[in-house]
């Protein structure tokens, strides 16, 4: 019975390392994933002055936040 875990342990240890090589050869063979441009111009930014949500890719960066643009009303 004794040998018989033995065994066992074995075959699932083997099982374990083979998977893991195994994934690490996929890994390894796929780029790694860059930040799409996409997600960042999707992101929204609040303007300081209206209080409006833009585009980050579209608003004006300031020392103390984003604002919208030419465009923007003061609220």
């Amino acid at each position: 019975m004794v040998r018989l875990l033995i065994l066992f342990a074995i075959v699932v240890v083997v099982v374990l390392l083979v998977k893991r090589l195994l994934a690490k050869g996929t890994a390894a063979d796929k780029p790694s994933p860059q930040p799409s441009d996409e997600r960042t111009e999707a992101k929204l930014v609040r303007c300081v002055e209206c209080g409006a949500f833009v585009p980050k890719a579209t608003a004006v960066a300031l020392p103390g936040g984003f604002r919208c643009g030419s465009g923007c009303a003061p609220r």
